[in-house]
């Protein structure tokens, strides 16, 4: 981009900054892209020292940095999660290969959710520019047109294996309930740390009208959901109209247990509730007789009219009512 000439105090030509402002303005693109892979260096080898850096240099850590924000911001958009690494994440002494880099620097921070463009802009105001305010009001524009453009187009979000707890899936849950994804077709959180609270908060954002028309898969798999957030997925489904198109809900090796699963069994009875569930995945969770049994009564009044395949475990997929209503309706039962 051009923006440090050197040698230093040499302005660029006119033709040079007209290039240098077309630069600008794609950067959002390509940063953000899906196809893209961005490697954050978040700080800096040991011996550096911000005195030694020359007259004028933004010597701020790099979380407080304005571009290194947006960037990262940029960045956490919707890609996959392996795709935007923080190096800063790195243990000093460990021999990496490509798994063990992409474990390491996507935890703990290391892959954040999106931001809204509200929420974008208020935390920008706390970060430091070279320009000193100039260049907020540039980057507050184009973080919001990198945000409409690549959430406007996703039909996959792939958010696995990035250690989320609550806090991340209830700010990405924001950005659903806003309506940003239309065309959302996969939504992909296996193997975080989401419990009751951030559940709650996903499917208050699916169970709104219109906003996950055309979501078809949704994967909780190897997350911390209890019967609390079953609970909260169950009024989700059962509520007419939202999620009108999902065929596959994965909520195995969760906590769930017989509360939750007779939630969802009730949910499922509702007319119009999940009418295209064609998958429906629940074991490694602490379901006994009594979830069993209300799962089977609820498919025996007719409950998920397109389901062809359920996973239970082996402690339900023997449970006699289930095994006899799951043979009358030709469900795979596993």
């Amino acid at each position: 981009l051009h923006q440090h000439p050197d040698p230093p105090n040499v302005l660029r030509t006119e033709e040079q900054n007209a290039l240098f402002k077309q630069g600008l303005g794609c950067l959002g693109t390509l940063y953000s892209h899906q196809y893209t892979r961005v490697l954050r260096l978040t700080s800096f080898p040991d011996g550096h020292k911000a005195e030694d850096q020359p007259e004028g240099t933004n010597v701020a850590k790099y979380f407080d940095r304005g571009w290194c924000f947006t960037e990262q911001c940029w960045a956490g958009l919707t890609k996959a999660g392996y795709l935007s690494l923080d190096l800063g994440k790195m243990r000093a002494g460990v021999e990496y290969d490509c798994w063990s880099l992409m474990r390491d620097c996507t935890q703990a921070g290391g892959r954040r959710p999106p931001l809204l463009p509200s929420a974008f802009a208020a935390e920008l105001e706390t970060k430091s520019f070279t320009n000193g305010k100039d260049d907020k009001p540039l980057v507050k524009r184009l973080y919001e047109a990198a945000f409409e453009e690549q959430f406007g187009k996703a039909t996959e979000l792939d958010y696995a294996y990035l250690g989320w707890g609550d806090a991340e899936a209830a700010q990405l849950a924001e950005v659903l309930a806003s309506g940003a994804a239309p065309r959302l077709e996969t939504l992909e959180l296996p193997y975080n740390k989401i419990g009751d609270a951030g559940c709650r908060a996903l499917a208050a954002a699916l169970g709104r009208k219109w906003v996950a028309t055309r979501l078809s898969r949704v994967d909780l798999c190897g997350n911390s959901i209890r019967d609390g957030g079953a609970k909260a997925l169950a009024a989700a489904l059962a509520h007419g109209g939202a999620c009108p198109s999902l065929r596959q809900l994965y909520l195995d090796y969760n906590c769930i247990g017989d509360k939750g699963a007779e939630a969802l069994a009730a949910a499922l009875g509702k007319e119009g509730a999940a009418p295209r569930l064609e998958e429906l995945y629940l074991y490694g969770n602490q379901i006994g007789d009594e979830g069993g049994k209300a799962l089977a009564a609820a498919l025996k009044e007719g409950a998920a009219p397109s389901l062809k395949t359920l996973w239970v475990g082996y402690k339900n997929k023997e449970q006699p009512e289930l095994v006899a209503v799951c043979e009358e309706r030709g469900i795979n039962l596993y």
